[in-house]
């Protein structure tokens, strides 16, 4: 792929590729500049601070008992197919989505851990084992 030909503000070639049948990536085409200022714009303002009071609580509010309630597989699942289509409409940053899916990975592996415990315990009681 060709290399976008304008030249930074440091005097270095632009290393970017440029767009496909143009001479110039998207930040340097002469005929963007109003939609790489809009992007520009957009850009920024999502490193604004995000307000938490916007984003619906997961399992109930502060005070619900369903708070401290363990998810299950199947709201591992709703969360992360709700947070895929809130990244795709724009409704969260994508930097939320992925803290919530490393989260939620996170959460998985203590239920399969939980799981195969209950499931090893349930063998050696049947066993007669003694597990210290």
């Amino acid at each position: 792929m060709a290399k976008c030909k304008a030249i930074t503000r440091g005097g270095n070639p632009c290393r970017a590729n440029a767009q496909t049948g143009k001479d110039y990536c998207f930040l340097h085409d002469p005929e963007k500049v109003e939609a790489v200022k809009a992007a520009r714009s957009k850009g920024g303002s999502s490193l604004k601070v995000i307000d938490p009071k916007r984003f619906k609580p997961w399992r109930g509010t502060g005070g619900d008992v369903t708070v401290l309630q363990s998810p299950t597989p199947q709201d591992i699942v709703n969360l992360l197919a709700d947070t895929i289509d809130e990244v795709k409409t724009g409704e969260i940053d994508p930097r939320v989505a992925n803290a919530v899916g490393y989260l939620a990975g996170s959460i998985m592996k203590a239920i399969e851990i939980t799981t195969l415990e209950e499931r090893l315990a349930s063998l050696e009681e049947a066993l007669g084992v003694n597990r210290k």
